[in-house]
């Protein structure tokens, strides 16, 4: 199991390495696929929207491997905005301004008339604001295309139809197809509830994202390929040296 403490440092340094190198150049659009809005930049960074059991994850670790992203999953994501300790170092990592930026959109990003946004949600949209506006990363799930801005990054939804997810997740986690139904049905709604009550959209709709593979018609391999290729042509991303 990933050591996520471990890992968060890891991308802490690597972001104040390239924010030296910013600071340096004095010009931080000079990192491909980066930009600003308002008073932060961003990016760049892949933004993976899934359905279970459609390779979403799969595909996000050969794309970072690819390109020497660290990937930030949903059990990463969720155990930054769990402990506190973790979230608070990530957001310290930046600058007073950026800091002070990042809770200001929270803030407004949040609907204190919803039950449940105080807390927990709170955490995890300063994570994948924190995260979008360190760059170079993949984030998959929680949602992050509706927090962060889309031209920064490259919008993805991994989709397939439902009886190979099925198959696929009871072949993974040794379970009988019927119980692999109602854990494909679960998480598919728990995800699809995340996005239309917290952010009013709905999570299979084609136009919230750059680009929709199904994982049915070609393999995780090549759907790398895709993506990779994909990032390419908007962001102008380099591949691993």
């Amino acid at each position: 199991m990933i050591d996520v403490e471990d890992y968060v440092k890891k991308q802490i340094a690597a972001f104040q390495a390239h924010e030296s190198q910013e600071r340096r150049l004095e010009r931080p659009e000079r990192r491909p696929g980066r930009g600003t809005e308002g008073k932060l930049s961003y990016g760049p960074y892949l933004l993976i929207s899934r359905e279970k059991g459609a390779g979403g994850n799969a595909v996000a670790q050969r794309v970072g491997t690819r390109l020497g992203w660290p990937v930030f999953d949903d059990k990463i994501v969720d155990k930054i905005a769990q402990e506190a300790r973790v979230s608070r170092e990530l957001i310290e990592s930046l600058d007073e301004r950026d800091q002070a930026t990042i809770r200001d959109l929270i803030g407004r990003l949040l609907d204190p008339r919803k039950l449940g946004t105080s807390g927990y949600l709170g955490y995890l949209k300063q994570t994948v604001l924190t995260l979008g506006h360190q760059g170079d990363v993949i984030i998959v799930g929680h949602a992050a295309q509706y927090i962060l801005p889309s031209r920064f990054g490259l919008c993805v939804r991994m989709v397939a139809p439902v009886e190979e997810r099925i198959r696929r997740v009871a072949d993974r986690v040794r379970l009988s197809l019927e119980a692999a139904r109602v854990e494909v049905g679960r998480i598919d709604r728990e995800r699809a509830t995340l996005a239309r009550r917290q952010f009013g959209h709905n999570s299979g709709d084609p136009l919230s994202y750059d680009l929709t593979i199904n994982t049915a018609a070609i393999n995780l391999e090549a759907a790398a390929e895709v993506v990779i290729t994909a990032l390419r042509q908007k962001l102008g991303v380099p591949m691993k040296a």
